[in-house]
């Protein structure tokens, strides 16, 4: 297995923004469909909410016109991602709903145990301290809170790896500088047993962490869960 290359999180080229933005609202419904169905079986039904890493604010968007009464942050730190982010809540009547800055995933900007929901989808791998990301999460998360965390893995089959570049390069790829994304995002992940070694020593606890083909998925969960390979209660 090839070490991790880490890759920029930021994206300050507007013409690759804008880019992104739109193939994600072109694109990306059924991934945001997949993300608000684990939110809705956590009984999350309103409260308030950040999504980390939140580019063009695709997610959240979404998951409060499902949710009219959550209560949406969605940090980046890009400010040219979050001015789209802006715009597109706009467009979508939800400005009221959803605030969008400018902000680490190292320092969420919420006051202590505040937070009903985080999310954090496709950001893990831009991370060089994911201890002290999953740290913040308990550090804002009211008691019995919920976060639902999703990324690529770097040991996933290379079938699937390969499958996947193919179905980027076809919807996301048409653009030069983003048509290695993929493979960029996932050479720059965390294999499964590099992320549970971090859980581990962070704070986090009650988490579960699956896979689904290239992805890795960690959630919250109620109570302490069956141990396995994968998965750990606290």
């Amino acid at each position: 297995m090839k070490d991790r290359i880490t890759e920029s999180g930021v994206i300050e080229d507007q013409e690759l923004a804008e880019y992104y933005n739109l193939m994600a609202k072109r694109y990306m419904r059924f991934p945001c469909q997949r993300v608000l169905k684990r939110v809705l079986a956590k009984g999350i039904g309103q409260g308030r909410a950040i999504d980390v890493g939140t580019g063009p604010g695709i997610f959240p968007i979404f998951i409060s016109k499902a949710i009219p009464e959550i209560q949406f942050k969605g940090i980046d730190l890009s400010s040219v991602m979050i001015d789209l982010a802006k715009r597109n809540a706009k467009e979508e009547g939800l400005t009221d709903q959803i605030e969008f800055e400018v902000g680490s995933a190292y320092a969420l900007p919420v006051e202590d145990h505040s937070l009903d929901l985080i999310l954090c989808i496709n950001t893990l791998h831009h991370l060089d301290r994911p201890i002290d990301f999953f740290n913040e999460v308990v550090r804002s998360l009211k008691e019995g809170g919920a976060f639902v965390i999703v990324d690529f893995h770097r040991d996933a089959s290379f079938v699937f790896i390969g499958i996947f570049n193919l179905i980027w390069k076809a919807f996301f790829g048409k653009h030069p500088k983003a048509r290695r994304g993929f493979l960029e995002s996932i050479q720059s992940s965390y294999t499964l047993e590099e992320c549970r070694d971090f859980l581990e020593r962070s704070r986090l606890t009650h988490w579960n962490l699956y896979t689904r083909t290239v992805e890795m998925w960690i959630e919250s969960v109620r109570s302490n869960p069956p141990l396995s390979p994968f998965k750990k209660g606290g």
